[in-house]
């Protein structure tokens, strides 16, 4: 499992339909978040368009609290799914 870098997410309870199995209004790492999402991808192609936008956790969807470093090998400035393809610092 990948170390915590304390950043954490909610999911707001207006969207909870979206996302079985993920309570809503409770406070979860941000790592534990995006893997229980894409296995609703993974089971659920079709919600990809719904449950996904820029990021994997959609800002309307989601509130999100503390701070992390970008993973080292990330460039600094590029957080969203399309960087993907960025080369690496």
């Amino acid at each position: 499992m990948t170390q915590r870098r304390g950043r954490e997410a909610r999911l707001k309870a207006d969207h909870g339909y979206l996302y079985p199995g993920i309570p809503a209004d409770t406070w979860t790492p941000v790592e534990v978040l995006i893997n229980r999402v894409v296995t609703l991808l993974y089971g659920d192609r079709s919600k990809s368009g719904v449950i996904t936008g820029e990021r994997l956790l959609r800002e309307d969807h989601f509130d999100f609290r503390g701070a992390s470093s970008r993973p080292r090998g990330l460039p600094a400035d590029l957080s969203r799914l399309s960087d993907a393809a960025a080369d690496p610092d």
